[in-house]
């Protein structure tokens, strides 16, 4: 038996490196957690009753916090490809907030060490997460990718959204009510 951390290699391999260097060490308010917990996905569900239920538990792996506050990261199950990497990345925002995050984990990979909130905007990103030239080395060396730009970050968020939002949100929608996807098709136009 595998002492894996999950079935997807490049997650194993983002897990050796944040077992090294710390949770939120890279990424603000990136933490892994146990991979597929569904109990994460419990508050999600408008009627936990639903005859849907085990759909929805099947449709989302859940893998990591994306907000130290509550907010999960999840692949979505978009359809039967067998190469769990190459799965979109949700976001479910503990404020009810969701949105497709990015195409891929290699994507998702490149946006974690960015960060643009106004809240940083005078800040030194690598004295507030000691271990991002580390995290940097580790994607360029074992990916050979780098974070985008600013203009292709927001390039790879609109087209993201705009090949996954609307089958997501019809997918969602027949869970959470229509409420919880608004918003979120609004960003994809």
């Amino acid at each position: 038996m595998s002492n894996a951390y999950s079935p997807i290699p490049e997650l194993n391999l983002l897990k050796e490196f944040d077992d090294k260097f710390g949770a939120e060490g890279y990424a603000d308010g990136f933490e892994l957690r146990g991979y597929d917990d569904k109990k994460w996905l419990d508050g999600w569900l408008r009627d936990p009753e639903n005859p849907d239920r085990a759909e929805f538990f099947d449709g989302l792996i859940p893998f990591a916090d994306a907000t130290g506050s509550g907010s999960v990261y999840a692949l979505w199950r978009c359809d039967d490809r067998t190469d769990l990497a190459d799965l979109p990345v949700v976001f479910l925002g503990d404020e009810g907030d969701v949105w497709v995050h990015a195409s891929n984990l290699r994507e998702l990979f490149r946006l974690l060490p960015i960060e643009r909130d106004m809240a940083y905007e005078d800040e030194d990103l690598d004295e507030l997460f000691p271990a991002r030239q580390k995290y940097l080395a580790w994607l360029n060396r074992n990916f050979g990718l780098a974070p985008p730009a600013e203009d292709e970050e927001e390039a790879l968020f609109k087209a993201t959204m705009q090949a996954f939002a609307p089958q997501f949100a019809t997918w969602l929608g027949r869970f959470t009510g229509e409420e919880a996807v608004k918003d979120m098709l609004r960003i994809s136009l």
